[in-house]
């Protein structure tokens, strides 16, 4: 019983150091030393039981931006399903895929395209993309995800550590109680990796393809307006307000038929000569 609490206490101590490896201003977070100078390729190891130089397990983070853009293009009369074409071989050239697309219009005059193309080719994707037409709107952003990998890599060591730790305790154990208990806690530190593990594939995914969302229409196409959407907004209103009444009839009507039928059986029961 003793040494599985000891094992306990030790998985709880390697989740301390879990949170103290992975805040900002630990080495891996800045990758520097206590003193502020960078870390030498020598600073990668670390020294084992034995005296032998031991590599430890630095992960590798590589491409820490996820980049988006939104592009609106006008194109010439009867253009448009050549600038769809062209924008196909656009990803298809950088090695990238179509995502979705979407077309309006009573001749499909105007439509939507989503593509995905690998990171360092998304400024000349987005240059061939312009190329189509006439640019009306565009919006270009990155964001920076270095901090988290390096945060979720350190967390996700440190969770493989105290998964082995229960691990081993799980063989060890003598009683019910202890397997219970062990096993509970192994499956928290299991979901624990799993979530981690799902965020990272999410964030490799996100920063390895850049996403641009491409919207075409030919020239005199106006897009959808303020109008339109207030109407639009209008009969939504409408067909909610026309669906509470439906539901609160649904709820009155039997009260309100329960009410006729007494005030009939009482005209026909009542005496003769009585008032009202």
């Amino acid at each position: 019983m003793a040494r599985i609490w000891m094992g306990i206490a030790l998985a709880a101590v390697l989740a301390v150091g879990c949170t103290q490896e992975s805040s900002p201003g630990s080495a891996d977070a800045e990758g520097v030393r206590g003193g502020g100078e960078p870390f030498e390729a020598a600073d990668q190891e670390g020294v084992a039981p034995g005296g032998e130089a031991a590599p430890l397990a630095v992960p590798a983070v590589g491409p820490t931006v996820i980049k988006t853009a939104d592009l609106e293009v006008e194109v010439g009369r009867d253009g448009f399903a050549d600038a769809m074409a062209g924008a196909t071989s656009v990803a298809a050239r950088h090695q990238g895929f179509v995502v979705s697309t979407s077309t309006g219009g009573a001749e499909a005059r105007r439509g939507t395209i989503v593509l995905r193309v690998p990171a360092e080719g998304f400024e000349d994707a987005l240059n061939e993309l312009r190329g189509l037409g006439e640019v009306q709107r565009q919006r270009v952003s990155g964001e920076d995800v270095g901090q988290e990998f390096v945060d979720l890599e350190a967390r996700l060591r440190h969770l493989h550590a105290q998964e082995q730790v229960m691990l081993a305790l799980f063989d060890d154990a003598t009683s019910v109680a202890d397997t219970i208990r062990i096993q509970n806690e192994l499956s928290r530190i299991q979901l624990q990796i799993e979530e981690i593990e799902g965020r990272l594939r999410y964030l490799r995914d996100q920063t390895s393809l850049s996403t641009i969302s491409l919207t075409l229409a030919e020239e005199g196409v106006a897009a959808p307006g303020a109008f339109d959407r207030a109407w639009e907004r209008a009969v939504d209103g409408f067909v909610s307000v026309f669906a509470a009444l439906v539901v609160g009839l649904g709820y009155v009507l039997p009260f309100a038929a329960i009410g006729l039928a007494g005030l009939l059986v009482y005209r026909r029961v009542r005496p003769s000569g009585s008032p009202g």
